[in-house]
């Protein structure tokens, strides 16, 4: 009678589980079967809301317009684009408001804090313009960049003059009022409540106080 002997295989082998045990805090180990659920992200994004919140700057302008241009291709409601941002780089804020005024869908804009600066052609830019009761805008002129070669800084202050005028112009246009007029209230540094941005003509409504 011959008896078979089963093959011990060595610990790492590949058909066969490690019986190593785990390094490290086992807290910090994924548990299985755990699911976070969706991320407030997710949430909003699935009610058509798009948070900017912050300073915006080239990285920020780059993610609000591929989450709005995404939005854009997924249907024809429009989207909500909720701003809490005290101020922004000239160039972030006109990519943001550009690429509004391309979409197919409409943008309403909702200020739920303070936005500011640059930050005020991404509201001009909305199709319906609102503040929450207590949000705030402050209308400053916007300032230029700083640093790089002595070579280029004619050029940069010529192009940054430009976008400043193309600045007031849009929120001129927008206001109703004379391009002057909103120049010497951006040089004063001036600050708006929900009902003085109205009746100025920055917003459209206050949210939650409509007739």
């Amino acid at each position: 009678m011959v008896t078979m002997t089963m093959p011990s295989f060595p610990p790492e082998f590949p058909w066969e589980p490690s019986r190593r045990e785990p390094q490290g805090d086992p807290r910090d180990l994924p548990q299985r079967g755990a699911y976070a659920g969706p991320s407030a992200a997710d949430l909003l994004y699935d009610r058509r809301i798009v948070l900017a919140n912050g300073r915006i700057d080239g990285d920020l302008a780059t993610d609000l317009s591929a989450r709005l241009i995404m939005l854009d291709g997924s249907g024809d409601e429009p989207i909500a684009l909720h701003l809490r941002a005290p101020d922004a780089d000239l160039e972030a804020a006109f990519a943001v408001a550009d690429t509004m005024g391309v979409l197919s869908c409409a943008v309403n804009v909702v200020v739920i804090g303070q936005a500011g600066g640059p930050a005020l052609l991404i509201l001009a830019a909305g199709r319906s313009r609102e503040m929450t009761p207590h949000a705030t805008l402050l209308l400053t002129e916007p300032r230029a960049e700083t640093g790089g070669a002595a070579s280029d800084v004619a050029i940069r202050e010529e192009e940054h003059r430009r976008k400043v005028d193309v600045f007031y112009l849009r929120l001129a246009e927008v206001t109703g009022r004379e391009v002057d007029e909103v120049r010497e209230d951006a040089r004063e540094g001036r600050m708006f409540t929900a009902e003085q941005a109205r009746e100025y003509g920055l917003i459209h409504a206050i949210a939650g106080n409509r007739p």
